[in-house]
């Protein structure tokens, strides 16, 4: 029997566009995501959509709530300005975590979920499962997922500290892969991934070539080591015609992760509807729903 695994990536606030994307899904496949897919994978706000999808079952237009306007103004609640200190300091983000998973643990979860994590005390990727860690806080799992360096700080858990999984894993497709093997090892596993957007504009290497640490902040860093585009390439060679990916260049969509304008959203939603438009078909055939 096939086996269904949706992938999510990270991205900051361009999830919206995956939000839009799997609201549309959903709405031509006739059942809730958590119905369809027998795991979730997630990497920082693809984590966080990858817990109301599988712990909340969350279904409908209250995928995009997540994205709102006011949302959105608590998760980026500025820190103090220093160079010294993350933009953001992570407080109201974690409201928000509360305010949807309260006290929930993993093991609330109805479908198998994977979140990545990136482990500050053992420096490697560490996957949160309701299989392995029944126990934790669904809210800081969340919190911790999208706890993207320079923006949010890390976030403890147990006695580890942990940062955005998009450290070592943007797109988590391979792990989506490994993690559905140990689950279903004698199934076929189909692996649908959804990125958030990817920038390929130019950058003047002749300028760039000398840049410090405040000039590749500047420059945007950070969003181009969230970039997926390697994972996409490995998991096109390792999982085949197996792995299905929904993406596409940003276009007017702003990079950084966290352009919260009314002008950037709408853009964002209109990806996701663009998106819908070239892969529906392709999509449903895929997931065996034509």
């Amino acid at each position: 029997m096939t086996k269904y695994v949706l992938s999510l990536d990270g991205g900051g606030v361009r999830g919206l566009a995956t939000s839009v994307f799997l609201y549309e899904l959903e709405k031509k496949i006739g059942k809730p995501l958590s119905s369809k897919f027998d795991l979730v994978v997630g990497t920082s706000t693809g984590g966080i959509l990858a817990l109301i999808i599988s712990v909340l079952e969350i279904e409908g237009p209250r995928l995009l709530e997540i994205y709102s306007e006011e949302n959105l103004k608590k998760i980026f609640t500025r820190s103090f300005s220093s160079l010294f200190r993350t933009k953001y300091n992570g407080h109201k983000k974690m409201e928000v975590m509360y305010d949807y998973f309260g006290s929930l643990k993993l093991s609330s979860s109805d479908t198998p979920c994977s979140i990545v994590t990136y482990n500050l005390n053992t420096r490697f990727p560490e996957i949160f499962s309701e299989r392995d860690h029944p126990e934790v806080s669904v809210a800081k799992v969340a919190s911790a997922t999208s706890a993207a360096p320079t923006y949010f700080p890390a976030v403890q858990i147990g006695t580890d500290w942990y940062v955005d999984g998009a450290v070592s894993t943007n797109n988590p497709a391979l792990i989506a892969l490994t993690e559905a093997k140990k689950l279903f090892p004698d199934e076929e596993i189909k692996v649908f991934s959804i990125g958030t957007g990817f920038n390929n504009n130019f950058i003047d290497g002749s300028i760039a070539k000398y840049w410090g640490s405040l000039s590749w902040l500047r420059g945007g860093i950070i969003p181009m080591l969230l970039e997926s585009n390697l994972e996409h390439q490995l998991a096109q060679e390792i999982i085949g015609q197996n792995y299905f990916r929904v993406d596409s260049n940003l276009n007017e969509v702003a990079s950084k992760i966290d352009i919260k304008t009314m002008s950037n959203l709408e853009l964002m939603r209109e990806m996701g509807f663009q998106w819908w438009d070239k892969f529906e078909n392709s999509s449903l055939k895929f997931l065996d729903e034509t």
